[in-house]
């Protein structure tokens, strides 16, 4: 989730939060889809606890609820809501503080960019081998 998040934050550190542009929309759509499967589907609420909840009801087709009603009571989906924003802090949090860290990295990306149009694998991995990054792996 903190990768789908960093073309956003990215733009918030560089441009400041008043100049961001609504490109990340679907990162946030697909960044809350997950986190809701997280919760509803995959046991990881610790409030929830280990259960699947929700009841499925998805269209195998469309990939898109075929209804809106829920098998869990108001106060639920309230716990629900509060988890699946929790995970996406974090996630946020996370993320912004690996390229706020490493925003010297992001700008040497960049201008790599505008002189070459095109970066392969090697040359981006050496970005942070160079700049001495710890990579993050998990």
């Amino acid at each position: 989730m903190a990768v789908a998040l960093g073309g956003r934050i990215a733009e918030e550190v560089i441009f400041g939060e008043e100049n961001v542009t609504t490109g990340a929309s679907n990162d946030f759509m697909q960044v809350s889809r997950v986190a809701r499967q997280m919760v509803e589907r995959f046991g990881f609420s610790k409030k929830i606890g280990q259960v699947a909840i929700g009841g499925g009801g998805g269209n195998p087709f469309l990939g898109q609820q075929m209804s809106s009603q829920k098998d869990y009571s108001m106060a639920t989906a309230d716990v629900v809501d509060a988890e699946v924003r929790d995970l996406v802090e974090t996630a946020y949090t996370r993320a912004k503080q690996i390229i706020t860290t490493h925003i010297d990295i992001l700008h040497k990306l960049a201008q790599l960019l505008m002189e070459k149009e095109t970066v392969d694998g090697e040359e981006f991995m050496s970005l942070f081998i160079d700049g001495k990054a710890e990579l993050y792996v998990s």
